[in-house]
């Protein structure tokens, strides 16, 4: 009965990572279907409405946006929206929230100060990798200290969240790790086998 059960359980903790990625993108693309649906029925008939057509369209919208997004006339049209979203109450605290997360993560748009870094605090053995997001304090509220210091946010294992803290320059040091192995390896708690992938 324990060869059995051990069996199982090797094949199921083997097969539970592919299942739940194709249930997670299964998923997106349902949610996208949805919703592109629900727009486009306001302008196809239901009859002429194939499924998929919906995630089609939404592909094609996405990507003829990225390839003129840097256009003079399409910055200055999306500026004004962005404008828009800034300045109302409610909405722009999560428009930004989740602008500056993007921002983050954009192909192309790592900025100096966003690197992977390993936080070395004085006087003990602790370390903890982070990632920088500020290399200056400086247009930060009054009451954080803002000489040599930067921000980094230590993000936590097993779930979306983490700490932003504010560390003397001293304590960094550099990485040559990207934001996405880094990210891989805190989620998965720096199991040994998602620390080998790392450093390949």
């Amino acid at each position: 009965m324990k060869h059995v059960m051990t069996t199982f359980l090797r094949g199921l903790f083997t097969l539970l990572p592919i299942l739940l990625s194709i249930y997670v993108f299964f998923w997106f693309l349902k949610w996208v279907e949805n919703l592109s649906r629900s727009l486009l029925l306001a302008f196809v008939p239901d009859a002429l409405y194939v499924p998929g057509m919906g995630s089609v369209v939404a592909f094609v919208i996405i990507y003829a946006f990225g390839a003129v997004v840097d256009r003079p006339l399409t910055k200055w049209m999306f500026d004004i929206v962005e404008a828009l979203f800034r300045e109302t109450p409610v909405i722009k605290t999560v428009y930004v929230a989740i602008k500056d997360f993007t921002d983050f993560l954009k192909p192309g748009a790592e900025k100096k100060g966003n690197q992977v870094v390993v936080v070395r605090f004085p006087e003990t053995d602790i370390e903890i990798v982070g990632l920088m997001t500020r290399d200056s304090l400086e247009d930060l509220p009054a009451a954080v200290t803002k000489e040599r210091r930067v921000a980094v946010y230590l993000p936590m294992s097993y779930q979306f969240g983490g700490y932003t803290i504010f560390v003397p320059m001293e304590w960094i040091h550099p990485t040559d790790m990207t934001v996405e192995e880094a990210m891989r390896a805190v989620i998965t708690a720096w199991l040994p086998g998602q620390a080998r992938k790392t450093e390949r």
